[in-house]
């Protein structure tokens, strides 16, 4: 879709500067997360690709609105994928 840029594929959000206009833009915007469930790859924004929605797998939210199945699985195998937020740290009071 030349022109039009990048849009949520979940919930079809446009991206937006800081005072909430729809901008056009074909690089992938500050928050914005290009995931990898199953074999595909989805560009979700902020809220969409948040890391809660692959706590225990996909989210229902994502199945239905990606029309995946319950059997898809998220590959963060990619350096920065957000997975490093869960990890605990023994060492560490508190655990993180």
């Amino acid at each position: 879709m030349p022109g039009e840029g990048i849009r949520c594929e979940a919930c079809g959000l446009l991206p937006h500067d800081g005072e909430g206009r729809a901008i056009a833009t074909a690089e992938l915007p500050a928050g914005w997360y290009l995931r990898r469930i199953g074999r595909r790859s989805f560009v979700l924004c902020d809220v969409c690709g948040d890391i809660q929605h692959f706590k225990g797998g996909v989210s229902a939210y994502l199945q239905e609105a990606l029309g995946i199945g319950p059997r898809a699985f998220p590959d963060f195998s990619e350096a920065g994928a957000g997975l490093h937020r869960l990890r605990r740290h023994p060492d560490r009071e508190g655990g993180e």
